[in-house]
């Protein structure tokens, strides 16, 4: 051990000649991040090297003081003359390595940057050396050999495509016969270990700080050519280092393609970007067809990242252009045609090869298998909803049409005013502004925003189950979990009656359960030999990702379909009973529990103000839906069966109870865990809807629709179990009872899936061509007379959306230009419908008056609509009964006149209707001035006439008005205003409702005067998406890293070549 010492801590033990031609100095920076079983060989290695001027610089990257003091004491008895240099905590590798450049002084020498788990030969740091002189070199790496097998390559150099994917030479598990042994120039190297100039390294600055990996390698190789330095790959020169088997995140991809946009030359960035988003695309579809959601997500937001960071791209290429000494057509011979990835995957064929090291991905044969698993799941959707995709989604139940313009949506966002029923100061659903950013992204194709809100809702699910089976770790299991999920009649039962709620629980529900198990640290598992879960807890900053992706997944959510959260937060608490019952971690169940209730806090604040709903006496309505959505008289046949509507061969689903039942009973350790964690998610939601159905509870439930996606899941999940237990638990048992069992388990998936294909022959899952609320816009839609209101009354099945309970099964709903759009079906949290509607309909009921078309007039209420048929819930062979009396009442009202109408509606006329806005007619003004119900059923308030239609909150409409009375059909509000000429009218109550202004002959516009609180929380609203969005990407610069400023020299290259 002296020896080694003398060996290390040159010039003392240099030979008599070397100090007289002294050899180039070499300071080896080794980052140490944690204390590991390969350090004490990594060190003497490194005491051991022949090269006689070679400092060693040991960089502590951690701040646990035990650990500290071990690996000093390590470095002191292996390399005693080395340097030790505390960080004072994990900086990560290429900050701590860029830490050499204020703590060695000098450049004439050369930097040797290394991980902690490489083993140099004892020639390599001589080798490299002599070939960097030889070659005139900038950047060299040696040839890096596995650590367990030293025959088996593990990296040589890198060549890369236009796009930064790195192509790798090697094949996976390649023998080194000594194939690679020529030195060569590549065009980037591994990070483990890189032989660098110290004059370029000052020059480049180091590595990029916020690039981990071989992507930080990348970048400075990718520099260096900029520069006119040669990468080389030296063999000669060998080291060892355990397999990794790499963990790319997130972040790797985003490096990526911030890098090729940092240092593509200019003129080719203009060919090479619209390239890169045609790779992105097909990679993210490849992903997709695979399975693997999570990376198409993930290249398609590392594509984003371009224009989000771009102010970080544009800093790079400044550097990059001071570096620049060669031509990029020079850099483009160095790079590969073509698509590194697509050379890969022809030429390892079922394996892949990343950054150096080889996956095994399986048989190739599992993989076509998986591939054409999942093509076929995209047949059936396309097959299944062709029509829709080319006329649009129809609007039927709660698939309400959208709004034509994203931009009116914005400023109505901005607005403190809601034009819902007859209009109120209130704040706006968040579902408005995030209906807006989609339009806007879809560049104002509104149809097809609708059309993906309800159809890409079933994918969505496809991909959360995928994603949540993972725990599985196999890919043909994922896959059967997938297709379990897919043949249950849930979504085109939802598509086929347009329940959209459905949809959004189809779609949400599986991915919140997968981030409440990742934040659980429920890890995924092939083969465990211990009972209970396999725990592995995300850290810190993985939990705290979890929690933001969740709180946005949530509140999104939230923002569309409330009672999906309630049904969230069920599934997370029948889990922590599956923990209890089924011998898995009650920790990681809790912790689920816990986020599923931190995140749904979280949604509910990211939606304020429009949350203050909820404050409401209603709120429980507001969250779980009207009362008669529910469908009674459901046993637990119809339950099992999923039979909340129209569905082909419904029945068959029960076989996928089969695999559920069976796996209980084969299943395994962790699988077993599983299999009951699906059991008592299956059993618990539908004992819950059960009772529901039954109104055994003392508060109503979501609809039985949305009850029954957690029963789909556990599903799901119990087939993805008993695929993996038969390859694990049961093929390789002693034959008996198992075997045949799970086979017929197996056998029942594929019957399951009939009815998939049966919902689909249509091309429209079963949705009607015709729809009522389409019937009502085409032959109530004329506004030539002025702008109004529709008032549907009748059967709440049939209502659209934004109902008002009104009882014994009837509802009404107030349609603005007889357009009803999905916005619609919250009621805003300051409603004044109940107080004035509902007294009117109550009129009619008990015929108190027969002027009831003169009671409705100041509110613009020109059509009186009774629903009889939509041709889903009533249709002309199995009609859903009239109220009795309702058509026969309305008849009566001598201001009322039945009009032509369809089979599917009965349509009155109100003969006395006013405008919304409007100069009121002499004898209406005689009705405002006296006021009073009395007042309206005595005078005549036909003929006035409509002024500033089209007038809304947001924009005011100017035209030339007469001397009158302005009357606007809405509620009395002090924030309305009129200019009118010169002057500024305040309004006055008028119809004791309603209100009205005194206008002068000239110009007049109508104006709401915004409150500042609106603004105020809108900004707040913006903040809080901001603060999560932070949590989620976590961006360096909340948390830069950067090396500590007091930092001094301990090594000069000066002195070494003394």
């Amino acid at each position: 051990m002296e020896n080694e010492s003398e060996v290390a801590s040159f010039p003392s033990a240099a030979p008599a000649e070397v100090s007289q031609s002294p050899t180039p100095g070499v300071v080896a920076a080794l980052v140490v991040r944690a204390l590991t079983p390969v350090l004490p060989e990594v060190l003497s290695a490194l005491a051991l090297q022949d090269y006689p001027n070679l400092q060693i610089l040991v960089l502590l990257g951690h701040s646990d003081e035990e650990q500290t003091k071990q690996v000093k004491e390590l470095v002191a008895s292996t390399t005693p003359g080395a340097h030790i240099t505390g960080l004072g905590t994990d900086l990560g590798y290429t900050v701590a390595a860029n830490a050499v450049l204020r703590l060695v002084d000098g450049e004439s020498g050369f930097f040797l940057l290394m991980r902690d788990d490489v083993v140099l030969d004892v020639e390599a740091v001589r080798q490299l050396v002599e070939e960097m002189y030889r070659s005139n070199a900038g950047v060299a790496g040696p040839k890096i050999l596995d650590g367990e097998n030293p025959q088996i390559l593990r990296s040589v150099g890198y060549a890369m495509d236009w796009f930064g994917q790195l192509d790798d030479p090697i094949e996976p598990l390649e023998i080194d016969q000594e194939q690679h042994d020529a030195v060569r120039d590549v065009f980037a190297l591994s990070s483990a270990c890189l032989f660098v100039r110290a004059d370029l390294f000052r020059e480049l600055g180091g590595f990029e700080s916020n690039i981990e990996d071989d992507g930080a390698a990348l970048d400075l190789c990718w520099r260096s050519h900029l520069s006119g330095a040669r990468v080389l790959i030296v063999p000669a020169a060998t080291a060892r280092q355990p397999h990794r088997v790499p963990v790319h995140g997130e972040a790797d991809e985003r490096n990526r393609m911030m890098t090729v946009a940092s240092l593509t030359g200019t003129w080719r960035m203009l060919m090479i970007m619209p390239l890169l988003f045609l790779a992105t695309l097909f990679g993210a579809l490849v992903s997709v067809i695979r399975g693997d959601g999570r990376r198409a997500v993930n290249l398609l937001g590392s594509f984003g990242a371009l224009v989000t960071r771009s102010g970080s791209i544009l800093r790079r290429r400044r550097r990059a252009h001071a570096l620049r000494r060669v031509p990029d057509r020079e850099i483009v011979e160095l790079q590969v045609r073509g698509s590194a990835s697509w050379r890969r995957t022809v030429r390892h064929g079922s394996k892949q090869v990343l950054a150096g090291h080889s996956v095994n991905q399986g048989p190739r044969e599992r993989r076509i298998l998986i591939t054409a698993g999942w093509a076929m799941l995209i047949i059936v959707l396309f097959l299944g909803g062709r029509q829709l995709f080319v006329s649009g989604v129809e609007p039927i139940g709660q698939f309400s049409r959208l709004p034509d313009s994203p931009r009116d949506l914005i400023s109505e966002y901005f607005s403190g005013w809601r034009s819902q029923d007859l209009g109120s100061s209130s704040s706006q659903p968040t579902s408005m502004i995030l209906i807006a950013i989609g339009g806007v992204v879809a560049l104002a194709q509104m149809g097809l925003v609708h059309t993906l809100l309800i159809v890409g809702l079933i994918p969505i699910g496809w991909l959360g189950v995928s994603a949540l089976c993972a725990v599985v770790a196999d890919d043909r299991a994922r896959l059967a979990g997938v297709f379990a999920y897919a043949a249950v009649p849930i979504p085109y039962i939802a598509m086929a009656t347009g329940r959209h709620q459905v949809l959004i629980a189809y779609a949400v529900v599986p991915w919140a359960l997968h981030f409440l198990r990742s934040f659980g640290g429920i890890a995924p598992s092939v083969v465990d030999d211990t009972a209970g879960d396999v725990i592995d807890h995300p850290s810190s900053e993985m939990r705290l990702q979890l929690v933001a992706k969740l709180s946005l997944l949530l509140a999104v959510t939230l923002a569309f379909s409330p009672s999906t959260v309630l049904v969230v937060v069920m599934c997370a608490v029948l889990w922590q009973l599956a923990a209890v019952l089924g011998g898995g971690s009650t920790r990681s169940a809790g912790l689920g529990l816990a986020g599923a209730l931190t995140a749904t806090v979280a949604a509910v604040v990211l939606n304020l103000p429009w949350t203050t709903r909820f404050l409401q006496p209603d709120a429980w309505a507001v969250i779980v839906g009207v009362d008669t959505n529910r469908q009674s008289g459901l046993g637990w046949l119809d339950l099992m069966r999923m039979d909340t509507g129209p569905a082909v061969l419904g029945g068959l689903v029960l076989f996928l109870y089969v695999p559920l039942f069976v796996a209980t009973l084969v299943a395994k350790n962790s699988r077993f865990v599983w299999s009951i964690r699906a059991s008592v998610l299956v059993a618990g939601s539908l004992v819950l809807a059960s009772l529901d159905a039954g109104h055994h509870l003392p508060f109503r439930l979501p609809e039985a629709g949305m009850m029954l996606v957690p029963v789909a899941i556990g599903l799901a999940i119990g087939a993805a179990i008993i695929v993996m237990s038969f390859g694990i638990d049961v093929r390789g048992a002693n034959f008996g009872w198992r075997q045949p069992l799970a086979v017929i388990s197996l056998a029942t998936l594929s019957i399951a899936l009939v009815p998939v294909l049966a919902a689909g022959i249509d091309g429209r899952w079963g949705q009607p061509t015709t729809t009522l609320a389409g019937q009502i816009e085409e032959l109530l839609g004329d506004t030539a007379s002025g702008d109004f209101r529709v008032l549907v009354v009748g059967d709440t099945r049939l209502v659209p959306a934004g109902q008002h309970a009104y009882g014994d099964g009837l509802s009404y709903s107030l349609i603005q230009n007889s357009q009803s759009t999905m916005l619609d079906q919250f009621t805003p949290i300051s409603d004044d419908s109940d107080q004035f509607v509902k007294p009117l309909i109550d009129a009619i009921a008990q015929g108190s008056t027969d002027r009831v078309g003169r009671l409705m007039a100041p509110f613009g209420i020109r059509y009186i609509v009774v629903p009889i048929l939509d041709r889903v819930q009533s249709t002309s062979a199995s009609p859903l009964p009239v109220a009795s009396g309702l058509t026969q009442s309305l008849g009566v009202q001598l201001d009322l006149r039945s009009v032509y109408s369809p089979t599917s509606m009965v349509i009155f006329e109100n003969m006395q209707w006013i405008p919304v806005t409007a100069m009121l007619s002499l004898t209406a003004e005689q009705g405002t001035n006296a006021g009073g119900v009395t007042a309206l059923v005595d005078n005549d308030v036909s003929g006035s006439r409509a002024v500033l239609a089209g007038t809304t909150s947001w924009r005011s409409v100017t035209e030339e008005i007469p001397a009158g009375q302005l009357h606007i059909g809405t509620p009395f509000d002090s924030r309305w205003r009129l200019q009118n000429a010169t002057q500024s009218v305040v309004g006055m109550a008028s119809f004791g409702s309603v209100m009205t202004f005194e206008s002068s002959a000239g110009s007049g516009r109508l104006v709401y005067d915004n409150p500042m609180t609106r603004y105020l929380w809108v900004l707040l609203q913006m903040l809080l998406w901001i603060i999560v969005l932070l949590a989620l990407f976590q961006p360096r610069f909340l948390g830069r890293r950067h090396s500590p400023m007091s930092l001094e020299p301990v090594v000069s290259f000066e002195e070494m070549s003394q």
